[in-house]
């Protein structure tokens, strides 16, 4: 007679079973997770009181759990890793082609560079190097379409949010990586200006000010999370400028990022460490000011004196990047601190500066006479006509102050017949 085992087992079902094949199965599915996390989600976020359930058209509310619903299974499905179907590289030189090789050998690619981008992350060798080369490429389209067009153009590639998914998705050393090259940052934030993610990039400076990124690996040198900051903030300001809504809401993001930073411990009553994360961007404002001269339509005049605030905490209030500030009040421009700075100003000083600073300090002096003639302060204002020729030794007013006096518009040379003095 044949033995039985005493114990009746079913066979064990399949603990892994297999993925939807079909797109009828795959809707089956997106169907079933979609329902259930809805469920979850009305659990945890009820229905507002007075809500109808048996209307045809609910109002839109982003804090409804059919709205988050969405939002969720969409940026999982958007994922290059479901969208997109890796190819296979034919060599192992392949896998390290940069996307500047890889453009240049497929024409059809260059129509589309963040296409690279996706089949990169889809087959996980998507590297910062990678992507600055796809990003460089695309902003390259993107001007193509004319000054006019160029940010739409940008916006719709999402090149931005797709990098940004990206960093969220990586460990803590490619976020490192990526943030460390400048030539990342520097196009990068340009499209997600253009995508109107400026707070993604405010929370990576945050993160930046920690000197934590987050994820394996994140944690930072002090010395490269300030350099990171510095450089960061740099490219955000240079993009609000030009693809996002201006000088007066760059001014705001500067603002807002050395809020960051004197809030944080470690960096509270270090004037060094301060200037090395904040002083190059606020002189880079300080050079847009004195381009544009914003009205107090563009930049409220509270905004601007508390940039000016900062800038004489960062510069002192008796510098010449100071001075260039106070003269681009949108409201009363004042001459006083370019007085005092003159004051103080011997010719020896002025004579191991460089051309740029030289030509800066003329293009500051106009300002500060034609405000002082404005506001018929005829005798101050001659009295530092002069003071700024005794700076300029005639042996070197041939060389080098004619060749700042050749950039000075008509006006500036009416400015000085007025007075009744020139630069040599």
């Amino acid at each position: 007679m044949k033995g039985t085992s005493i114990f009746q087992f079913k066979s064990w079902p399949k603990i892994h079973q297999p993925l939807p094949r079909t797109p009828r199965e795959s809707q089956q599915l997106l169907n079933a997770l979609t329902s259930s996390f809805r469920r979850q989600l009305d659990r945890a976020y009820p229905a507002p009181s007075g809500s109808n359930p048996n209307s045809d058209r609910q109002p839109l509310n982003t804090d409804s759990s059919i709205h988050a619903t969405d939002q969720h299974l969409h940026s999982i499905l958007d994922n290059p890793l479901f969208r997109i179907v890796p190819q296979k590289a034919k060599s192992a030189s392949r896998d390290h082609a940069t996307a500047s090789t890889i453009i240049e050998s497929k024409p059809a690619a260059v129509q589309d560079p963040m296409a690279l981008f996706d089949q990169a992350v889809a087959s996980g060798s998507a590297t910062p190097s990678f992507i600055t080369d796809c990003l460089k490429s695309q902003l390259l389209l993107a001007r193509s379409w004319g000054e006019n067009g160029v940010r739409d153009a940008m916006k719709i590639t999402r090149a931005g949010s797709k990098v940004v998914d990206w960093f969220w998705a990586s460990d803590g050393a490619s976020r490192q990586m990526l943030l460390q090259t400048r030539a990342s940052t520097g196009s990068l934030t340009k499209f997600m200006v253009a995508e109107d993610l400026q707070d993604t990039v405010m929370e990576w400076l945050k993160m930046l000010v920690s000197g934590n990124l987050g994820g394996l690996d994140g944690q930072m040198a002090e010395d490269r999370a300030r350099a990171s900051f510095n450089y960061l903030l740099q490219d955000l300001v240079d993009a609000e400028i030009r693809y996002g809504s201006g000088l007066g809401s760059a001014v705001k993001y500067y603002l807002r990022a050395c809020q960051l930073h004197f809030s944080s411990v470690e960096s509270q009553g270090d004037l060094k460490v301060s200037k090395s994360m904040l002083l190059a961007s606020g002189a880079q404002l300080a050079r847009t000011l004195m381009e544009q001269k914003p009205s107090s339509d563009q930049i409220p005049v509270h905004t601007f004196e508390e940039f000016a605030e900062i800038i004489s905490t960062l510069s002192s209030s008796r510098s010449l990047l100071f001075s260039s500030v106070a003269l681009c009040h949108p409201t009363h421009p004042d001459p006083t601190p370019f007085i005092h700075y003159v004051d103080s100003l011997s010719p020896n000083k002025f004579q191991k500066w460089n051309q740029a600073r030289r030509d800066a300090f003329l293009g500051i002096s106009c300002d500060a006479l034609r405000t002082l003639i404005d506001r018929k302060k005829i005798r101050l204002a001659t009295s530092l006509g002069h003071q700024i020729q005794e700076l300029l030794p005639e042996e070197t007013a041939t060389a080098s102050v004619e060749a700042s006096r050749s950039r000075a518009a008509v006006e500036e040379d009416t400015l000085l017949q007025r007075l009744e003095l020139s630069w040599t």
